[in-house]
């Protein structure tokens, strides 16, 4: 009896090692590819919010909301910025890229890379269409959520029934536009 419980505890450990040796060799071949594919998709990102995307450098994030600034190159000069932001949302933290055009001073795109809001509602925040309202925005003043068709250039129309996420995404592109306004708007960085 004895002996046969040493066999069977023998025969699990041998399969675990064998096992974890399986799972651990697949881990370190795939983690180049990982890596790989998550710089190609932030890369993507970026040139989708910020078209003209020239040569990145990053820049100093102050914490809080910013969580990430990179600037935009061509020809030796700042051509734009792409702000990372992490308001707080309905169901957590939504996480935004937008993008920043220094010659115009105005909003290139924006793109939501994450979040936890209600599926149907919230949600809405990563269409296409909601995202496409923000492109070409003055960076003068402050964005302003409405429930109303908007009747000033500065207005964002609010997601139907997802008012707080949509007030969390102008929370963070204002964030981000404070910042830039007061560190690299009109030639300063």
């Amino acid at each position: 009896m004895s002996n046969f419980f040493v066999k069977l505890t023998s025969t699990l450990l041998i399969t675990c090692a064998v096992s974890v040796a399986f799972v651990a060799g697949a881990h370190e071949g795939t983690k180049e590819i990982i890596a790989a594919k998550r710089e190609a998709d932030t890369k993507a990102a970026y040139k989708q919010v910020f078209p003209d995307l020239g040569d990145l450098a990053k820049e100093k994030a102050p914490g809080d909301i910013v969580t990430d600034i990179q600037k935009s190159s061509k020809g030796g000069k700042a051509n734009g910025y792409i702000y990372t932001v992490e308001p707080q949302g309905y169901g957590g933290k939504v996480k935004i890229m937008v993008g920043f055009d220094t010659a115009k001073n105005a909003i290139t795109g924006i793109k939501v890379l994450s979040h936890s809001e209600t599926p149907g509602l919230g949600a809405k925040s990563t269409e296409p269409a909601w995202q496409a309202q923000f492109k070409g925005k003055s960076l003068k003043d402050a964005l302003v959520v409405t429930k109303q068709d908007p009747t000033k250039e500065n207005d964002v129309r609010a997601i139907t029934a997802a008012t707080i996420t949509s007030r969390a995404v102008v929370t963070g592109i204002n964030a981000a536009r404070d910042h830039y306004m007061k560190n690299f708007a009109n030639g300063k960085g």
